[in-house]
């Protein structure tokens, strides 16, 4: 591959049209391929002269171990599903859709095809001085799609110099206390960029709504943030539980439900997303984001317990070399 030349002057800084900083564009690069992946797929996004990859889409299991290494660090560890948003889309007896479609993430269902992949796009950024690799892990041999862009040349320091994101899959969790997603200590500054969760109920009796009766909250540097009246209030909804369970998928550009409703097997599974680009959250050393719980829980007793999944994006200052 050719690598393309890039001039030694800096990027000029641009105002974008939401208002946000960004970097005049550098040279643009790929790297693609179409591979009979037996199990594992693998490739690797290098310059000599740094970059930022900036858009994905890659054919891959959404139940698939990922790895993320960001010149040699690990960044991100977790299934592949829960950080590009399709880990509630194709579950089993998944609601409401066969995939969706927003400004930063999208989802293709294949169902059972190809060894149960989905295609995903995805826009967030990873900023990268040597080199970024991925490794995503299936059950079984499927054929495999990649194609990822970047720019070359080494981004300036600031909040968004360094790429990391948290995960956790699965969790039986209570309405009854709170809980934390995130919990960042003495990190220097950064900014929280993105929240992607879903949730199960355990009774096929009752639904998960009055589990979604929780707030989140956030603490930036000690100043405590209400950042929602409910859990799908959070991502831009208010529902009545009954009428809203056959709705299905609502996506918009910053926040949206991709997966809504009830299965066939009675239990609700409820995802949900919200980007941050327009207003980050930033922080200067000390971050916490948390799901508060609720008190009114006994009220539906059934519902107070709820497998969750979720993904947090967040970006931190490059330290000083």
């Amino acid at each position: 591959m050719a690598f393309a030349q890039i001039t030694s002057s800096p990027p000029e800084i641009v105002r974008s049209p939401g208002g946000l900083l960004r970097y005049d564009p550098g040279p643009l690069e790929t790297v693609t391929g179409i591979v009979r992946a037996d199990r594992t797929l693998n490739f690797t996004v290098a310059h000599p002269s740094g970059g930022t990859v900036k858009s994905w889409y890659i054919l891959a299991p959404p139940r698939a171990a990922c790895t993320i290494r960001v010149d040699g660090t690990t960044r991100y560890a977790g299934r592949f599903g829960n950080l590009f948003m399709s880990r509630a889309s194709v579950i089993p007896n998944a609601t409401g859709n066969d995939g969706f479609t927003s400004r930063y993430f999208s989802v293709t269902n294949t169902a059972g095809e190809n060894g149960h992949t989905a295609g995903h796009n995805a826009y967030f950024d990873i900023p990268f001085h040597d080199s970024v690799t991925v490794s995503i892990t299936g059950d079984t041999t499927w054929i495999a799609f990649y194609n990822v862009f970047y720019e070359v040349g080494r981004r300036p320091n600031g909040r968004y110099s360094e790429f990391y994101a948290v995960t956790a899959d699965s969790l039986p969790t209570d309405a009854a206390e709170s809980d934390t997603l995130l919990a960042l200590r003495s990190v220097g500054r950064g900014a929280y960029w993105s929240l992607y969760f879903w949730m199960l109920s355990d009774s096929a009796q009752e639904n998960n709504r009055a589990y979604e009766e929780r707030d989140f909250y956030c603490v930036s540097d000690g100043r405590r943030v209400h950042l929602s009246t409910g859990t799908e209030d959070y991502c831009g909804y208010y529902y009545n539980w009954q009428s809203a369970a056959t709705l299905g998928s609502r996506t918009t550009d910053f926040h949206g439900s991709p997966t809504f409703g009830k299965r066939p097997d009675r239990r609700y599974l409820d995802a949900f997303y919200r980007i941050h680009d327009l207003d980050a959250i930033p922080f200067s050393n000390d971050f916490t984001l948390y799901w508060e719980f609720w008190d009114g829980w006994p009220r539906i007793p059934r519902s107070r317990y709820c497998h969750i999944g979720y993904t947090v994006i967040y970006y931190l200052e490059r330290p000083a070399l």
